[in-house]
């Protein structure tokens, strides 16, 4: 099973929509995948769960055989820092559950995409975030890129902190969130000249997004490394 962390430079910049394309990009193509997003907040209740729109629109695009519990074990109805919620929760996250997933997701489908929360650098308890749980799964990175007026600045710094890590960065989509954002093309070029990791595709701005619409504006086979972790 090929295993990747969807971080952003940003909340709100797209990580979900982007999550979602790369999945139905592979489902088309026929291959079984899955989405998780082992935190999530501003969730509601729904049927009796809590749940956010977030995970609902993961589970929709996936064809895997996995539950929402396993797509998302940790749930905050409050829209803050997951560190917040954390505590005031009296919760730990476990990163033994989330590994026990991933064993378990091995045979059920070729990929799992895995989305964060937040940016790359947010904390998910007061002393572990989201680049420690990418270092504790050994996962490698798509950085998605909300192209924007100042993404450069985000970008370039979420870079810098991933690469300072050691960790692997597989490739970064640009996803335009700001439909009239000035000198839109000199932004992209530099970012590609600048980032060193592959720029899998550009999404247009979309005011009603389609994950499959998306999908045909991302190549899978730009990433620049498949590493089987599971």
């Amino acid at each position: 099973m090929y295993t990747y962390f969807i971080t952003g430079t940003d909340t709100n910049i797209g990580k979900t929509a982007i999550t979602c394309s790369l999945i139905a990009k592979l489902t088309e193509e026929g291959f079984c995948v899955g989405g998780m997003k082992p935190v999530a907040a501003g969730c509601h209740i729904e049927n009796g769960h809590m749940i956010s729109d977030d995970v609902k629109k993961i589970a929709e695009v996936s064809n895997a055989d996995i539950n929402i519990n396993e797509i998302n074990p940790y749930q905050f109805e409050a829209p803050i820092a997951p560190h917040i919620s954390f505590k005031k929760n009296k919760k730990e996250i476990d990163i033994h559950l989330i590994k026990k997933y991933l064993r378990s997701f091995e045979n059920k489908m070729d990929y799992l995409f895995m989305e964060g929360v937040g940016g790359y650098a947010v904390p998910l308890t007061e002393n572990f975030s989201t680049a420690n749980l990418i270092e504790a799964l050994n996962i490698p990175i798509i950085l998605v890129v909300g192209v924007k007026l100042g993404c450069i600045n985000h970008a370039l710094l979420t870079v810098e902190s991933i690469l300072n890590k050691k960790q692997k960065l597989s490739g970064w989509v640009a996803n335009r969130i700001d439909e009239h954002m000035l000198a839109y093309d000199e932004n992209v070029s530099f970012l590609k000249e600048n980032i060193k990791a592959p720029c899998l595709g550009e999404v247009p701005y979309l005011k009603n997004f389609d994950p499959y619409r998306a999908s045909k504006f991302i190549d899978i086979a730009k990433l620049n490394d498949k590493v089987d972790l599971y």
